[in-house]
């Protein structure tokens, strides 16, 4: 099962546990931060098949995130967030081609902790 499915999946199964879609979309980007933290980590300890593996598991929530939520919805912060998880994804997808892998993970970690500090604060 792909990671894409995985998230849809927990995502469908969340539904039926009393989780609001706001908790959801906490947690799934709780996921997406620690796996790009995780890749970070992997790469400072040398570990580059761990650092891949956590970086596609970033790739692909942010691929699920920008495939599958309803930007139009939420009108020009709708199309403020799509470019967010552009601007993410393609700071992971440089990352891998840079010689300051851990700098440009951290950039991502540090756009996405005050966001998913402020979905888990709004209630």
């Amino acid at each position: 099962m792909t990671t894409t499915n995985q998230a849809l999946s927990a995502y469908a199964a969340s539904s039926r546990l009393t989780a609001s879609p706001r908790d959801v979309l906490a947690s799934v980007h709780e996921e997406l931060y620690r796996a790009v933290a995780s890749a970070k980590f992997a790469h400072e300890q040398g570990q580059l098949d761990q650092m891949c593996r956590h970086a596609m598991r970033a790739t692909h929530i942010l691929t699920a995130l920008s495939t599958t939520l309803d930007f139009s919805a939420a009108g020009k912060d709708g199309a403020t967030l799509r470019n967010f998880y552009q601007y993410v994804l393609n700071g992971l997808l440089r990352a891998s081609r840079r010689k300051d892998v851990s700098a440009m993970y951290q950039i991502s970690l540090d756009l996405l902790r005050p966001f998913c500090k402020e979905l888990r604060s709004e209630k």
